[in-house]
Order: C-alpha cells, then sequence, then structure tokens
C-alpha cells in the first residue's frame, strides 16, 4: 500500500512543523563505551544521533521503521509510518537529524534494488521527515524521484538506491542514489526534488556513490567507480564534484556510509567499508587534501554480517553492523528472530589513529559543525565537554582550546576565570577575523566586540569580559 496523491499532495501543502532542538544547557553527559540494544528484529541499516536530545535514530532495515534509543536510559522506542512500514515493497535505509532542526529524515527503498546491484529499481523511494518533539511526520513526505510525467529533461532513465541523507545550512536535503550514482535535493518545504548531481551516463546497473557527510557547505561523497573521495560545494546550482587527492596507501573498499564525527569538528572522516573495517582519512585544508590514517578492522562477527555505519554517540565512535546473514522469517529479505544488537566502541583506535586532530584537551567537543557558516545569534564556549555558557552575540563566535597541556578555566561575568600554564598557541575568533595568540613574548592582549582590549604581562592570567577594564 502507497500513500495516494492526494494524500501526498495534502501532505505536501501542509504547514511544516518546525521542531526545535533542546537548549545545550539540556545536553546529555558523555556518554563512551560498548552497549547492546535488546530490541527484536531492530535489524539497523544507518543510524545518527541528536546531541541535543541525547537520542540515537536507527533506520530499522527489513521492517522499515525508525527506532529511537535512549543510551542513558536504554529505552527503545519504534515509530512505524501507515503504508511504508511492514511493506514488503519497502525498506527502510538511510537516517539523518538535522542539527538545525531536530527533524529526522529517512529514505525507504524498494527491496530488490540492492540485492540485485541495480537491475531491479522498481516501485517508490520515499523520503520521510519526522519530528520526534510533535511525535509526528512533519508535512514532508514525498517520493524522492519525480514521477515520470514531471522529470527533468536531464533525468529521463530511472535511477534508485536511495540510501543515505544530508542537510545543508538552508534546510534542503541531499539525498544519494547508489544506481548509478546521483544527488537529489529536496527542498525545505518538500515541494521541489531536483536532480543535483547527475553521472554521464544513467544506467541503473552501474553503482556510484554510497555515502556522503556535511559540513556547512560542504559535502563530502564517496563510493563512484572513480574510487575517489569527491567534495562539492552545496550553494552551487548544480553539484560540480571536485576531486580530494589523498596521501598514504589506500584503495577503497565498498561502502555504504561516510561519517564526520562532531568530536573531530569536521576534520577526520571515517568510511565504513562494508568488509574491511572503517577507514580513517584526516585533513587540516577543509577536504581540500586528505591523509590516510589507517583502518579499525571490525570485530568477530557472524556469517553474513557487514559494516553499514560509523556513528558518534556522545564521546563515542560506534561501528553499526547489518545482520544479513539471518534467516528472515518471513523468507529471503525479511526480519529474523535476532534480540541482540551490540555497538562497539572504536573511539580509542581512532584516537591513536588521529591524534589530537581538531579537537583539544581529552578530546572535547570545541564546536558543532556548521555554526561559524551560520551565525544564529548564539555563541557557545566549551571545556572538558560539558561546561559552557550562552550568550546573545551580533555573530557567531567560536572559542575552542588547542591541544596543549594547559589548565584552563572560564570567565564568565566577573567571577569565574581561567588560569594559563601553556606555552602553546591558542587563537580564539570574534566575527571571524579578530583573534589573540597566547605565544607573544610579553604582552598579550584581550578583545571584546572589536574595542575594548586590556594589555598586561603574560605571567598574570585573566579575561576581559563586561568588566569595564578591570583586571581580574
Amino acid at each position: 500500500m502507497h500513500l495516494s496523491t492526494s494524500v501526498l499532495t495534502t501532505a505536501l501543502a501542509a504547514t511544516a512543523v518546525t521542531a526545535h532542538p533542546g537548549s545545550r544547557s539540556n545536553r546529555k553527559p558523555l556518554f563512551k563505551g560498548d552497549f547492546t540494544i535488546d530490541q527484536y528484529q531492530l535489524y539497523p541499516e544507518n543510524a545518527d544521533y541528536d546531541f541535543n536530545s541525547g537520542k540515537l535514530y536507527i533506520g530499522q532495515l527489513w521492517n522499515a521503521s525508525l527506532g529511537i534509543y535512549d543510551p542513558y536510559t536504554k529505552e527503545h522506542e519504534v515509530v512505524e509510518f501507515p503504508g511504508i512500514s511492514h511493506n514488503p515493497m519497502l525498506n527502510m535505509g538511510g537516517v539523518g537529524v538535522d542539527k538545525r532542526t531536530g527533524l529526522v529524515s529517512l529514505v525507504a527503498n524498494g527491496p530488490l534494488e540492492f540485492p540485485t546491484n541495480g537491475a531491479n529499481i522498481a516501485g517508490d523511494r520515499w523520503l520521510i521527515s519526522y519530528d520526534p518533539k510533535a511525535k509526528k511526520e512533519s508535512g514532508q513526505i514525498r517520493q524522492v524521484q519525480p514521477p515520470a510525467e514531471k522529470k527533468a529533461a536531464t533525468l529521463t532513465e530511472p535511477t534508485g538506491g536511495f540510501q543515505d541523507v544530508e542537510q545543508d545550512p538552508a534546510g534542503n536535503t541531499l539525498v544519494v542514489g547508489s544506481f548509478p550514482g546521483t544527488l537529489t535535493k529536496v527542498s525545505k518545504n518538500g515541494k521541489t526534488v531536483t536532480p543535483w548531481y547527475l553521472p554521464a551516463t544513467i544506467n541503473s546497473t552501474n553503482r556510484g556513490i554510497g555515502g556522503i557527510a556535511a559540513s556547512g557547505w560542504t559535502l563530502l561523497a564517496y563510493g563512484d567507480a572513480s574510487g575517489a573521495l569527491w567534495k562539492f560545494d552545496m550553494r552551487a546550482p548544480k553539484g560540480v564534484p571536485a576531486v580530494v587527492p589523498i596521501s598514504g596507501n589506500h584503495s577503497f573498499a565498498p561502502s555504504d556510509a561516510i561519517y564526520l564525527p562532531p568530536k573531530y569538528n569536521a576534520k577526520v572522516l571515517l568510511v565504513a567499508e562494508s568488509a574491511a573495517g572503517t577507514a580513517v582519512f584526516k585533513s587540516e585544508d577543509s577536504w581540500t587534501t586528505a591523509e590516510y590514517k589507517g583502518t579499525v578492522p571490525l570485530p568477530k562477527l557472524d556469517l553474513g554480517t557487514a559494516l553499514v555505519a560509523p556513528v558518534q554517540v556522545g564521546d563515542g565512535i560506534y561501528q553499526v553492523f547489518a545482520y544479513f546473514g539471518d534467516v528472515g522469517l518471513g523468507g529471503r529479505g525479511t526480519a529474523g528472530n535476532r534480540t541482540q544488537f551490540p555497538f562497539y566502541d572504536i573511539s580509542e583506535e581512532v584516537d591513536e589513529l588521529v591524534g589530537s586532530c581538531g579537537k583539544g584537551k581529552k578530546g572535547a567537543v570545541k564546536r558543532e559543525e556548521g555554526e561559524v557558516d551560520s551565525a544564529p545569534a548564539v555563541a557557545a564556549w566549551w571545556y572538558k565537554g560539558h561546561q559552557r555558557r550562552e550568550e546573545s552575540a551580533p555573530a557567531v563566535a567560536a572559542w575552542w582550546e588547542e591541544s596543549a597541556p594547559a589548565v584552563a578555566t572560564w570567565w564568565y561575568k566577573g567571577h569565574q576565570r581561567r588560569e594559563e600554564s601553556a606555552p602553546a598557541v591558542a587563537t580564539w575568533w570574534y566575527k571571524g577575523h579578530q583573534r589573540r595568540e597566547e605565544s607573544a613574548p610579553a604582552v598579550a592582549t584581550w578583545w571584546y566586540k572589536g574595542h575594548q582590549r586590556r594589555e598586561e604581562s603574560v605571567k598574570v592570567a585573566g579575561w576581559w569580559y563586561k568588566s569595564n577594564g578591570q583586571q581580574v
């Protein structure tokens, strides 16, 4: 059963429910370590974590439903979608949380697209937008591919294998189609579906892009037959890939998903290579170039089990597995009777490969992806991943400590302060252009709104903040 045209039209015309992510003051404490979800027929295919709500969202493959897991309470909720869940003609694939709205995007595909490697892509593909706060679809459910009579002139042949999603800062959703390797852009209101990137030849049996990862307006993609990592500018009217040169000895293996863990400030990319492990890459120039750092191998797995995605949950990084070897209770391509689904923490292995890349002391998160690109009038400061302050600001400001053995405590409204004991260079930004560097031999200068400052010996530690020039 599929939603009728009239129902779909009504859904598209409906006013979208705006989900407001939880205040940063409601963030959960850091979470690490292996965990197991005890849920009958969970069968994950993809997952994404919301750092505001502390919930892990899971695309439940065979039953075409959404799983919502709380790693702190170990509670698991299943969300089903009428006409989609338990439909033998649909499987659930990619899932992604929009960090700006809290809405969850999911992709449902036909069950034969991947088993036949694109030879059979008959059926519908759905992009679902779910509001976890209101506990309902947000009025944005549609076919990813336009109906035949409304296809763009450049998209005359069928495509399929839609399996991964990302959002740009404007609220548009990018959807990956792996057969033959396309990127489809769906507008924020769900009314416009545009083929944004197409290969030169449309042949559904030519497998292409397998996964995408976004940071601000930058989109990374992998899986094309060329074996290259691509970079896109999502502000462009059409997707134009730029090859990212990679140093280090590595040949990509088949992959369904790539991921930029927030804890590394968009400087580390993880590639889930299905039968090999999690390949780790690092970039210090916003992915103009990249360096292969190594691969975290797979643990011992049941026959037929494949790595399908990496995901950061709290402060831990996890491998997500699909159990394709289980015997389906309804035949091939259906859910088995498994109840235990382990998630293995590989954060220590990744840390060993990348060191302090993109993060500060003890791996604390210093800045969320996209914060500097958008300017939401809120500035956030982090220390050890859990202490912070927020205030209104005319522009986005991001402060973070470099990986130095410093002692750091924060000054806030005249009563907290930071004492410095590190010789390392730390840089603070305000409005993207003002800064302070602590490596000066004698004098340190503090800026606030570009016009207030003080100078003193570096031996005296203190901050200037709404204190009328008073020394602390």
